[in-house]
C-alpha cells in the first residue's frame, strides 16, 4: 500500500482503502425501529399509569390490585426497553465509529478528532453535549467532500438544520430522562408520583422522534458511503468488508 499523507480537502490521492460500513447501517437501522416500537409501547403504558395516578388523587383511593398490576407492567416494559436502548446504543457506535475511522482512513489530517473519540465522546461528562454532534456533522460533510472531489457532478446535501434539530431532541429526551429518573427516588406523594410519570412521557416521545432522525441521518450517510466506495474502487482504492 502506498504511503501518502497530504493537507487539504484533495484527499483521495494514492493508493487508499476503506472498510465497508454498509452492513453496520444496514443491521443499525432495524434496531432502532424495534426501539421506537418499545418506546410506544413504554408511552401505552405510561399513559395509564398516569391514569391511575391522576384518579388516585381525585378520589383518594386505589385499586391493590390496579396499582399492582400497573407495577407490574411498567417493571416488564421498563426493562425491555432498556436492553433494546443497550443493544441499540451498542451497535450504533459501531457504525458511528466506522464512518467516522473510514475519514481518518482517506488520510484527512484536518478532523477535529480522533477516531476513538468517536465512542469516547459519548461517554465525557459535558464533552458528551457537544463533541457528538460535531463528529456526526464532519462525518456528513467531510464524506460528501471526498465524493465531490473525483465526481464534479455531485451535489453537496446540506445537514446542519437535520443534525441541529435531532441533537436538540436528544438533549433535550436525556433531560426529561433524569427529571424522571429523580422523581423515582422521591415519590413520596401522588404529585410527585404524577411529575415523574409526565416526564417519562415526555422523554419517550422525544426519544421517539430522536431515533427517527436517526433512521434518517443513517440512511442519508449510508448513501454517501457507497457514492465515497465507488469513488474510492475508481481511484484504485480498496473497500476491505470486516
Amino acid at each position: 500500500m502506498e504511503e501518502t499523507y497530504y493537507s487539504g480537502r484533495n484527499s483521495l490521492k494514492g493508493k487508499i482503502e476503506i472498510w465497508d460500513n454498509a452492513e453496520r447501517a444496514k443491521d443499525l437501522i432495524p434496531f432502532f425501529w424495534v426501539f421506537i416500537g418499545f418506546s410506544a409501547i413504554a408511552i401505552i403504558s405510561g399513559y395509564f399509569e398516569l391514569r391511575l395516578f391522576e384518579n388516585f388523587k381525585n378520589e383518594g383511593f386505589a385499586d391493590p390490585g390496579k396499582v399492582k398490576a400497573n407495577d407490574i407492567r411498567q417493571l416488564v416494559v421498563g426493562i425491555i426497553q432498556f436492553a433494546v436502548y443497550l443493544i441499540t446504543v451498542v451497535v450504533f457506535l459501531n457504525w458511528f465509529r466506522r464512518a467516522y475511522g473510514n475519514l481518518h482512513r482517506l488520510r484527512i489530517d484536518y478532523l477535529g478528532q480522533s477516531e476513538s473519540m468517536a465512542v469516547g465522546s459519548w461517554f465525557i461528562p459535558i464533552v458528551n453535549l457537544f463533541r457528538p454532534v460535531q463528529i456526526m456533522y464532519e462525518i456528513w460533510t467531510e464524506t460528501q467532500w471526498q465524493i465531490k472531489q473525483k465526481d464534479a457532478s455531485y451535489r453537496i446535501k446540506k445537514g446542519n438544520l437535520l443534525l441541529t434539530i435531532w441533537w436538540t431532541l436528544f438533549i433535550l429526551s436525556h433531560l426529561a430522562g433524569r427529571i424522571a429518573l429523580r422523581a423515582a427516588f422521591k415519590e413520596d406523594t401522588v404529585n410527585q408520583l404524577i411529575e415523574g410519570s409526565l416526564a417519562s412521557l415526555i422523554s419517550d416521545t422525544l426519544q421517539i422522534l430522536e431515533a427517527l432522525l436517526v433512521i434518517i441521518i443513517v440512511s442519508g450517510i449510508s448513501k454517501m458511503e457507497t457514492k465515497l466506495a465507488e469513488v474510492v474502487k475508481k481511484s484504485g482504492g480498496n473497500i476491505i468488508v470486516k
